[in-house]
């Protein structure tokens, strides 16, 4: 049975039309940085007109569901005093957006606007709401470009927001289309939550101040399953939970890149295969060095440097008893 188009309750085919339309920014830009903004700005945009022309109705906090799917690691607490504040203050200024719940008469599962909803709980007032009709993967896409839009979610909440849709049984089309980007970030993404357990990122934070670069090289120092359980053992001490939370991430990493490199110079060399020989009246002597792909042979005594030159003029002569011994040995 075909799925109804889950794009066509946002109107997505009318958005990129009129993005198209619009004349491009004033300053110059090419390429990547070109798509970023045109992709932010139809986000933007998007989620405006799904908002646009809707009822704005009041509704019981306790009848509004949190979204099965998860987009932040934990609540920015100074920014959310601040939200209180205004809401109890001046009024809840926009609404959320919330969809019927499949399964339960009467109740709506938040699309976007969570932390305006727990302001109305706390506050034990109604919370203003548009109510839009959406399955999961509209809501999705709304969801994630929400969060995009306003781009208050750091590099690792997007990254466990991915993971999260991935895991509700969202393809990475409808992924990549709800955050704004391509297959090499998810992919980039999808290594870091693979490579960095979850026991670790929740000690770490949102870490709102930390790139995708800076995690990166964090999975690859925790590659190893030795490195990673040295990791494991480090933040769950006292003294790394008692960092400041801003500083943790680095803490961690400078960590981990000191013990890499400990690791690396207590490794011991590996040492060259040495073979030594003496002539039976001691006149001569040889030592051969292997190495990957040559060998290396030093003659010395008092004849050491004339059988060395010997050797050298009769190389075409040993190396065909070489090659017929070859033969005998392989049975030709």
């Amino acid at each position: 049975m075909s799925r109804k188009n889950p794009f066509a309750s946002l109107d997505l085919a009318a958005l990129n039309a009129e993005a198209q339309a619009r004349p491009a920014p004033g300053y110059g830009m090419t390429g990547a940085a070109k798509t970023v903004v045109r992709s932010i700005e139809e986000m933007a945009e998007s989620t405006k007109r799904l908002m646009e022309g809707e009822a704005i109705i009041e509704l019981d906090p306790g009848l509004v569901d949190a979204s099965p799917i998860a987009d932040r690691l934990q609540d920015d607490e100074d920014e959310y005093v601040e939200l209180r504040s205004a809401i109890s203050t001046n009024g809840q200024s926009s609404p959320i957006l919330v969809r019927p719940h499949p399964d339960v008469d009467g109740r709506y599962i938040v699309v976007f606007g969570h932390r305006r909803l727990r302001v109305a709980r706390e506050l034990g007032s109604r919370v203003r709401a548009v109510v839009k009709k959406l399955d999961d993967i509209a809501s999705a896409i709304a969801q994630g470009q929400e969060n995009s839009a306003r781009s208050n979610l750091s590099f690792i909440e997007r990254a466990f927001f991915a993971r999260n849709l991935l895991e509700q049984g969202m393809t990475k089309d409808v992924v990549k289309s709800a955050m704004g980007i391509d297959d090499a970030m998810l992919s980039k993404m999808l290594g870091v939550i693979e490579a960095v357990p979850h026991e670790i990122v929740s000690v770490l934070g949102a870490c709102k101040k930390i790139g995708r670069d800076k995690w990166l090289s964090l999975r690859q120092l925790l590659l190893k399953p030795a490195h990673l359980e040295v990791a494991r053992s480090y933040v769950a001490s006292d003294d790394f939970v008692a960092l400041d939370p801003e500083k943790r991430f680095d803490v961690l990493h400078e960590y981990m890149k000191r013990y890499q490199a400990r690791s690396v110079a207590r490794r011991p060399k590996k040492e060259n295969p040495t073979v030594t020989w003496a002539a039976a009246d001691a006149a001569a002597s040889a030592k051969s060095v292997s190495r990957t792909k040559s060998i290396v042979v030093e003659f010395s005594n008092v004849e050491g440097k004339a059988f060395g030159d010997w050797i050298t003029r009769n190389l075409d002569t040993l190396y065909e008893a070489f090659r017929h011994n070859r033969k005998v040995q392989a049975g030709d």
